[in-house]
């Protein structure tokens, strides 16, 4: 049986300190319930500032590890690339894990998650494992080029992968990769990138945001909206698959299915067990927005209405601080659009540091006005 929820006042563990963490603790703040952040190095983080506490000792420190467990009463992530021993640490402590290390292993090694979203029942890319140069070769030969090389753990944001379109480029690819443990994957055709941002409660009920539909530059996320502009049907694929992805890794927790839509169907290209970039448009558009519906879903609580208004997201990277600092009252004066910044200090190209939002009544227009509002920022 589940266990009896977690009341206000009870003290949200986050792993991680970004602004993923950021976003959440604002939420359990507001709700009144305490957090405390454990970042694996570095203090003053962008989620630490707003905690009750912040950890800022390594992830493999044992009394750290033990003095941040003995604070919370449920752990929950916000990134997921970090040693899962810490997940197996928290339940013998008698700390709940949402979503659970399981869950988080599979996330952060490409093997475990294609296997484990097979077993979902949902669609992935041809895909084969390689750990030494002949295996890659065999892999090319097997599926075709053009292919995609990655590590098997650790990537996001494009790294760590190569594209190979060439026989003769395999040999280069397993030097440029490290001689690491891969999976290869077929280059999938597609006509637009989607994701959905699902949570799934204690007693298995799965909500949904809706399809959003993507765009990336440098395989970093740009723009999102939602809803994705296409026909019901597709949308419809795209919600089911997440459903299935959900249920099937038993998640209790927050987890964002990025999809490809083919002329094919539906098929998954990665998933990340916690609120995502993607999902940022629902803490505006959706009267209960990815973040809400984490702490819901880990504290126990009955998830809320996570539909969403029409709306989009422009991302604001450290680019725009290469003229100096951006000018924020002429994107303010813009007064439909919503600022987000992550409190970082550093502005370094590619980085992520905040994001623009705005509802509407058409996705078209919202992404529309997000991107004057970022344009404005620079004068642009």
């Amino acid at each position: 049986m589940p266990s009896a929820p977690l009341d206000p006042g009870s003290t949200i563990g986050i792993v991680g300190g970004g602004q993923l963490g950021r976003m959440l603790a604002q939420v359990a703040r507001q709700h009144g319930y305490g957090v405390a952040v454990f970042t694996g190095g570095g203090s003053g983080s962008p989620a630490g500032v707003l905690a009750d506490h912040e950890f800022s000792g390594s992830f493999d420190d044992a009394d750290e590890v033990a003095a941040f467990l003995e604070m919370v009463d449920v752990l929950t992530w916000e990134f997921e690339n970090v040693d899962v021993a810490l997940a197996d640490a928290a339940e013998a402590a008698g700390v709940p894990v949402r979503p659970s290390g399981s869950i988080i292993a599979a996330a952060q090694d490409r093997n475990l998650e294609k296997q484990a979203l097979t077993a979902a029942g949902v669609r992935v890319a041809a895909w084969r494992g390689a750990e030494t140069a002949t295996e890659l070769e065999n892999a090319v030969a097997e599926l075709g080029l053009p292919v995609i090389a990655k590590t098997a753990r650790f990537g996001y944001d494009g790294k760590g992968q190569v594209r190979i379109d060439d026989p003769a480029d395999v040999a280069a690819a397993w030097e440029k990769l490290g001689g690491a443990r891969l999976v290869v994957e077929s280059v999938i055709s597609f006509d637009r990138e989607l994701s959905v941002v699902v949570a799934r409660s204690v007693d298995g009920t799965v909500v949904d945001h809706g399809a959003m539909e993507n765009t990336h530059i440098n395989h970093i996320i740009d723009t999102t909206v939602v809803p994705a502009m296409v026909d019901d049907a597709t949308a419809e694929a795209a919600r089911k698959t997440a459903h299935l992805v959900a249920e099937g890794l038993g998640l209790v927790g927050v987890l964002c299915v990025e999809l490809f839509d083919t002329a094919d169907g539906i098929i998954v290209n990665e998933i990340a067990p916690r609120p995502h970039n993607s999902g940022h448009c629902t803490i505006e558009a959706a009267a209960a927005g990815q973040f809400e519906q984490q702490l819901r879903a880990v504290t126990g609580m009955p998830l809320g209405d996570g539909s969403c208004q029409p709306a989009a997201m422009a991302q604001i990277l450290g680019d725009l601080w290469a003229a100096g600092e951006p000018d924020w009252s002429a994107m303010l004066d813009q007064r439909d659009v919503h600022l987000h910044l992550y409190g970082k200090s550093e502005a370094r190209p590619g980085r992520k540091m905040g994001h623009l939002t705005c509802v509407s009544d058409d996705p078209a227009h919202a992404l529309q006005r997000v991107l004057e509002a970022r344009n404005a920022l620079t004068g642009r």
